[in-house]
């Protein structure tokens, strides 16, 4: 029961930490209530898990080990209590409970980068509403640790809860940057002017080619055809010529000269 009883006062002392800027200072408490018996307490506390071995800053006497089944370091120790015997011990730890300013900037720049990027896009109103998401968040957070903390486990609770409100403002950027893959930007009423303006110019322009390569053909189609009546003229005309020598009446000369030839 003695043994019971020294735990359950470890455990309750062990939750009151003092908190200072940039380290905390776990207080470690046992006592031996017998006034007539020596008691031997066996000491041992966990460490929250945030706490890596090079951030224990002080132990004292205390040994520091580690829980694979638990994933968290303890601190333990054996110690001879006389009657009525108060042991106390203190565990400086580092301060690991905040998120880095320069973490939170980044992430703050990143997202008026990609909203900028998004601007005249299909995606731009959604960006912005992501922007202004992720701003809120950041900003909480900031303020979260620049206030004081009342108590170093109230220190330890409001970090995780930075920490899942951090990861959400991850989530919020991982979508940002796959609206940013998907982007097509939007073409203002002035680009579209002028692409409309600038088919009918192509369109016009390919009209008067064909109608200029028409026209040379046409040309050159006309020139053929001239050509060669110009060429078969004299020899149509040279035949009306045989055909009406040939249709002349024969004269008396030329039938006295058809009978000597055919004699």
């Amino acid at each position: 029961m003695m043994k019971r009883l020294l735990l359950v006062l470890w455990m309750l002392s062990a939750s009151a930490l003092a908190y200072a800027e940039g380290e905390l200072t776990l207080k470690v408490m046992a006592i031996n209530p017998s006034k007539d018996q020596t008691q031997q307490a066996e000491v041992k506390a966990y460490l929250p898990k945030e706490i890596r071995l090079d951030d224990v800053l002080e132990r004292g006497d205390l040994e520091v080990a580690y829980d694979n089944q638990q994933g968290a370091y303890f601190v333990h120790g054996q110690y001879d209590l006389k009657p009525g015997e108060t042991l106390e011990r203190e565990i400086q730890i580092r301060d690991v409970w905040r998120i880095p300013d320069e973490e939170l900037e980044s992430l703050r720049v990143e997202a008026v980068k990609t909203a900028a990027l998004l601007v005249n896009t299909d995606f731009q109103e959604r960006v912005d509403f992501l922007k202004t998401v992720i701003d809120a968040k950041l900003s909480k957070i900031t303020e979260r640790q620049s206030l004081p903390a009342a108590s170093p486990d109230r220190h330890i609770s409001k970090y995780r809860e930075n920490l899942a409100l951090l990861e959400s403002v991850k989530q919020d950027m991982l979508l940002a940057r796959s609206l940013l893959a998907q982007a097509k930007p939007k073409r203002s009423l002035g680009a579209i002017w002028k692409l409309f303006v600038g088919i009918v110019l192509f369109l016009g322009l390919l009209g008067f080619g064909s109608y200029v390569i028409w026209q040379t053909q046409l040309k050159t189609a006309t020139a053929t055809t001239f050509g060669t009546e110009s060429v078969l003229e004299p020899e149509v005309r040279g035949g009306q010529r045989r055909e009406a020598k040939e249709d002349k009446p024969l004269n008396p000369d030329d039938i006295q000269r058809i009978i000597k030839e055919g004699s």
